[in-house]
């Protein structure tokens, strides 16, 4: 009886967090839900948004399903829920990740918070669990999509015989003896959500109907992404608004990093891939 209970300590201590004998990083990629199950919106409070972006800066490739490569192998990504409770005194959420097939791949403990604001309350709850993942120093592998490669590949032939044909864009700024070379709005990132950094800090851009909004990542519990301004596209510029409606020109480089020109200097945030 005694080493019965022996071993049934030892299934039920590790069997939440090792439910699976493959890594997290065998895995390519990762799939937010835009609606976690006690939200009755989508990305409500921004939580699913904040939630994507803590994945990609901690090793993993994260997307929203509409956001996903075409071509990629399904059973080489994971799929991400929420389990959250409100509560009189504590608010707690927990992640959980599957596989293709349902089966429970990784559970984080639950996060807890005292916050009464929801929404502090969850991003407080959502980044203690994370603090357990960030610990795992993940590092997702490459996704596999032949599609990608195939114009990948595609491409670079077509640089190679189009090198002389770069499309660049003159708009001149305040000064007028002063011009600003942009590159061609193919450069513009595709994806709905981007991870950027400047200076050591994280900043998430996020596609609108007009263009994008620039977020920095502050970790308090009352705002974790703070708006830094506007980009709005037009067919002959990039412009950026910030917070106290100063308004600049800027655009996104060959590397898709984005450069804000201002009077002194350009700000450049680098793009996180």
């Amino acid at each position: 009886m005694k080493h019965f209970f022996i071993v049934l300590f030892f299934t039920v201590w590790i069997t939440p967090k090792c439910i699976s004998q493959k890594s997290l990083s065998d895995y390519s990629y990762v799939i937010v839900s835009e609606q976690f199950e006690f939200q009755k919106e989508k990305d409500k409070y921004e939580l699913n948004s904040l939630t994507k972006f803590l994945f990609n800066k901690y090793g993993f490739h994260a997307y929203f399903d509409r956001e996903v490569p075409s071509n990629v192998n399904r059973c080489d990504g994971l799929w991400v829920e929420a389990e959250g409770t409100p509560g009189f005194i504590y608010t707690k959420a927990q992640l959980v990740i599957r596989d293709c097939n349902g089966f429970e791949v990784y559970r984080t403990i639950f996060g807890k918070s005292k916050v009464k604001d929801y929404k502090g309350a969850y991003y407080e709850c959502v980044r203690e669990a994370f603090e357990e993942i960030k610990n795992l120093e993940i590092q997702q592998k490459e996704i596999s999509n032949s599609e990608n490669v195939l114009a990948s590949k595609t491409n670079e032939t077509d640089n190679v015989k189009n090198t002389s044909e770069t499309k660049i864009v003159s708009i001149p700024i305040e000064n007028p003896n002063t011009k600003l070379q942009v590159t061609s709005t193919e450069n513009i990132p595709a994806n709905n959500y981007t991870n950027y950094s400047n200076s050591g800090k994280s900043y998430l851009l996020r596609k609108t109907s007009k263009g994008f909004n620039l977020y920095q990542e502050v970790e308090n519990i009352d705002d974790d992404l703070q708006l830094v301004g506007k980009l709005t596209i037009t067919p002959t510029s990039i412009n950026f608004i910030d917070v106290d409606n100063k308004e600049l020109l800027a655009y996104f480089d060959t590397s898709k990093n984005l450069i804000i020109e201002d009077i002194n200097n350009n700000i450049v945030y680098t793009i996180e891939n």
